[in-house]
């Protein structure tokens, strides 16, 4: 029983500690497993010109935004960024993300981002 409680409190102690999941993602939808689809499609469609991540070893393009640096604009105006993406633009004219994918990208984006209390 012990060993029960324990790993409960251990568990909560966790949870309370983790981040705070994207706030403003689509409702209904649960960021975490989103942000993760998200990074697996910006490996696909986004690391030829933006950073993406920490992990990418080679730099993006000098035009193209490190997504870090996305993330406050992302959060401060979601509709504009799920527009952006909906259509083809600059040299990304061959991109064709579902609405799904587009919120799974935005919740990476945003998962970047520095943590809201």
């Amino acid at each position: 029983m012990k060993l029960l409680k324990s790993l409960a409190g251990a568990a909560l102690v966790s949870l309370l500690a983790s981040p705070a999941p994207a706030q403003q993602a689509a409702p209904g939808i649960d960021p975490y497993p989103l942000a993760e689809k998200g990074a697996d499609l910006a490996r696909i469609w986004c690391n030829a010109c933006h950073v993406t991540g920490a992990e990418q070893p080679e730099r993006g393009m000098d035009s193209a935004p490190p997504f870090a640096t996305l993330a406050p604009l992302v959060g401060a105006d979601m509709a504009r960024y799920r527009t952006f993406l909906t259509k083809p633009h600059g040299p990304m004219t061959e991109i064709d993300l579902s609405r799904d994918e587009i919120e799974a990208v935005l919740a990476y984006i945003l998962s970047l981002g520095p943590t809201r209390p």
